[in-house]
């Protein structure tokens, strides 16, 4: 029953991991989605200063289409579904050669406006100030995976730095930008540390909350779920049937006579019968087809995806083996009995939710009035 089923079973640190990466897959792509659009820009500010049209029309237009291109892959480039890790790890994959792609276009440009005579020195002044804030881009907005940013700030800056370097009449603005790439070294470690410290905070918010969820939907006694959560299913279950007639039963069941046990051995040794009771539950009535629940005191409930008959048989088995074989408590046997009421949701009889768990409580009071002990399906 899809209404039934748990999440697919995770440990902790896989959890931990899968939300981290998922989280970075996210971010990467939120952050430059619409950044590859910036060098298409650039190029086309510089391209005009230089009037680059006139002297060089077919490599300022396919530049220009070339950086088109790469802006539209990556926005096109959707993350996977959340909780798809494997999906989500081909992503990074494919997108870290995608994401230098466009600074590595732009620092062919920029190369070769600092080589050609044609583009003169405003322009080139121009284009330098738009790698400095290409490079600084990279290592503010990619520090989502540092290697991403490590990447495209020197595919930008590497190349530019060289020809400076070689060209003895920019020494200058060859140390500057020298400065500037060790600026970014330090700028690259420090925004990564503090990215890193917040996706430590969001998951330690999501664990608090989480586990504050959990124990709203949880018993502390029995680990079953609680009314509340119960109560919840049973009201989403009924509102199904009544859309596409997918039919499930619930069973409510009650430890006969468990005032006994509670004043002969004391409340300590009752909480240890109903954790006994609820791990004997858990035997007979496994998930996803059931969901078990502890409504209160020694009364537990069952919704389960079957007929009547099936749930009857199941509801038996249990009736019987608590019948034959004791509880076990600290090593002590304890032998108890339980009354079982069932029934299956009739849209049309029972009307909503509540009419059936109003005629299943019948029915296990009956059980009781016939003697406990059995089971008594609602008529």
């Amino acid at each position: 029953m899809e209404g039934l089923k748990p999440a697919l079973p995770a440990t902790a640190g896989e959890d931990r991991q899968a939300w981290r990466l998922a989280q970075v897959v996210h971010d990467t792509y939120e952050r430059s989605k619409l950044a590859g659009f910036l060098y298409l820009f650039g190029w086309a500010v510089v391209a005009w200063l230089a009037g680059a049209q006139l002297f060089a029309p077919l490599p300022t237009l396919v530049m220009a289409m070339v950086f088109l291109v790469l802006g539209v892959s990556r926005l096109l480039m959707r993350p996977p579904p959340a909780e798809d890790a494997v999906a989500n790890r081909r992503w990074l994959k494919r997108y870290a050669l995608v994401l230098p792609l466009a600074p590595l276009a732009w620092s062919g440009v920029q190369g070769w406006m600092l080589l050609d005579p044609r583009f003169g020195g405003e322009v080139r002044m121009v284009s330098l100030i738009a790698t400095i804030g290409y490079a600084t881009v990279f290592v503010n907005v990619y520090t989502t995976v540092r290697t991403f940013a490590v990447v495209g700030a020197t595919a930008l800056f590497l190349p530019t730095l060289v020809i400076l370097w070689l060209d003895m009449d920019q020494r200058a603005l060859a140390v500057a930008m020298t400065f500037y790439a060790v600026y970014l070294v330090g700028a690259l470690l420090r925004t990564h540390a503090e990215y890193r410290r917040r996706l430590d905070l969001d998951m330690a918010l999501r664990e608090q909350r989480d586990l504050y969820e959990g124990l709203s939907r949880t018993d502390p006694l029995t680990g079953l779920c609680n009314r509340r959560h119960f109560s919840e299913r049973l009201d989403a279950l009924a509102t199904r049937a009544h859309q596409d007639g997918a039919g499930f039963c619930l069973l409510i069941l009650d430890v006969d006579h468990f005032k006994h046990v509670n004043d002969r051995y004391g409340h300590a040794v009752g909480d240890a019968c109903l954790q006994a009771l609820a791990d004997r539950l858990q035997q007979v009535f496994t998930p996803p087809q059931c969901l078990l629940a502890r409504l209160g005191g020694e009364e537990f409930g069952v919704l389960m995806q079957a007929g009547e008959d099936e749930a009857r048989r199941a509801a038996e088995r249990l009736r019987a083996s608590l019948a034959a074989s004791p509880l076990v408590l600290d090593g002590r046997p304890m032998g108890v009995t339980a009354s079982i009421g069932l029934g299956r949701f009739d849209p049309d009889r029972h009307g909503d939710a509540d009419g059936l768990y109003r005629a299943v409580d019948s029915a296990l009071y009956a059980a009781k009035d016939a003697g406990r002990d059995r089971i008594a399906a609602d008529a």
